[in-house]
């Protein structure tokens, strides 16, 4: 797992993102870095157990929450841009990253797609099989 493209690609982000905030002065720093390196953080972490998961559910819901992490990494890019607060150069380089970051998601994607999916009794109601019960 520690070699797949998409965990490599990830933790190539977070060090990406640690230089981008040694650019910025102290406050930027103190306003746009606990978010995105938490986002960052947990990306990693999602990854680590998703990309060696048969199960499905795990799959998809691992899937879902660095999903939404990465599009708040990826559309913050606009944000730090316009703060004026951080090396540019990084941050197209950033933002550069997080497209390939997206293109190696929509893989893994694919590969949770042809999954079957094990549908599991879960205790929230997520991912569980319709029993065709409507009422």
């Amino acid at each position: 797992m520690s070699k797949h493209p998409l965990y490599l690609q990830a933790h190539e982000i977070l060090k990406i993102l640690d230089t981008l905030m040694d650019t910025a002065d102290e406050e930027a720093k103190e306003r746009y870095a606990p978010t995105l390196l938490e986002s960052a953080t947990i990306i990693c972490a999602k990854l680590s157990s998703g990309l060696v998961s048969e199960s499905y559910v795990q799959c998809m819901q691992n899937a879902s929450l660095v999903r939404e992490h990465a599009e708040y990494l990826r559309l913050s890019n606009h944000l730090l841009n316009h703060s004026k607060c951080f090396d540019p150069e990084y941050i197209r380089l950033f933002r550069a990253e997080m497209e390939k970051f997206r293109e190696l998601f929509k893989i893994w994607a694919s590969q949770i797609h042809k999954m079957e999916p094990a549908y599991e009794n879960t205790e929230w109601g997520l991912f569980v099989k319709d029993s065709g019960n409507q009422g």
